[in-house]
């Protein structure tokens, strides 16, 4: 007799044996069940989630793309007079600071 022809009669002769197989493959199913019910559930809220990020770029991206033109537009209309009316003032000599460079640091 074959060896798995054996542990077919033993499984078949002893109810105890039955038993535990039959809660071992329920609770593997209950258990695959509440990973596959997971495995959706996280799917689902990160197309939403997704879906909501999308739009928030596009919002975005209108506002970006209206605050270039109001700036390409008010950049034509910078000159000397508009500069005095904010309160702009020209300067007469221009001070530059500069700096000697003696040490120069090696590392």
């Amino acid at each position: 007799m074959s060896k798995t022809k054996a542990i077919t009669k033993d499984i078949i002769g002893d109810t105890s044996i039955q038993r535990i197989i039959f809660k071992v493959l329920v609770g593997s199913l209950l258990l695959l069940s509440i990973v596959y019910i997971y495995i959706i559930g996280s799917i689902t809220f990160n197309v939403v989630a997704r879906k909501s990020l999308e739009n928030t770029a596009k919002i975005l991206g209108n506002n970006i793309s209206q605050l270039e033109l109001t700036y390409l537009s008010n950049l034509n209309d910078v000159n000397k007079a508009k500069a005095t009316s904010l309160g702009f003032v020209e300067t007469k000599s221009n001070i530059f600071a500069s700096r000697s460079i003696t040490h120069v640091a090696i590392r």
